[in-house]
């Protein structure tokens, strides 16, 4: 990859990074939060609901799926199913990478089988299974940031309550940072 490449790549990522921003500012989202509620808070921003959800999908295929579904027109919501198996951090990851797509506008494949869930209410997935598209590193781009900080929600626990551990904690506490 050229430097110039690069250099595009980085510009979009940090244009990417300020849009997440300001959408999930709108959602009310001001820390690092569970990927099901930050589902929650952004289907009061978004045009249809969306909608996380444990499924058990094949073992050998994707670990996520995100399906619009309309069984009727005024019913329509995006669902983004995550395996039921995987380990909840996975669970996690797969979420915000499905939501990734969401945020990212990426357009769904239509439909040709999907007859598990209900072949007449579904209009459109996301099937991929590489990230060496743009579209897949745009939405792992967002995974990252939504998940990137979710460890500052737990924070920094220092073992005592000593003057210089006070300091120590007050210095740093202010500093932690979520987007």
């Amino acid at each position: 990859m050229s430097l110039r490449q690069l250099w595009r790549r980085n510009r979009e990522e940090a244009r990417l990074r300020r849009q997440l921003r300001s959408t999930l500012r709108r959602a009310g989202i001001a820390e690092p939060t569970d990927m099901l509620e930050v589902c929650e808070r952004l289907s009061a921003i978004w045009p249809v609901p969306i909608v996380a959800a444990p499924f058990d999908l094949p073992a050998h295929g994707p670990f996520g799926l995100t399906i619009r579904y309309a069984p009727e027109p005024r019913d329509e919501a995006i669902y983004i199913l995550y395996q039921r198996v995987a380990t909840p951090l996975h669970q996690q990851h797969v979420v915000a990478h499905e939501l990734g797509h969401v945020l990212g506008g990426h357009p769904l494949d239509p439909v040709n089988d999907l007859s598990e869930i209900d072949p007449n209410g579904s209009t459109g997935t996301l099937r991929r299974t590489s990230y060496n598209s743009r579209v897949e590193r745009e939405a792992e781009t967002i995974a990252t940031v939504l998940l990137g900080r979710a460890a500052a929600r737990d924070g920094v626990t220092l073992p005592s309550n000593d003057a210089r551990d006070h300091r120590l904690r007050r210095a740093l506490g202010d500093k932690v940072e979520w987007l």
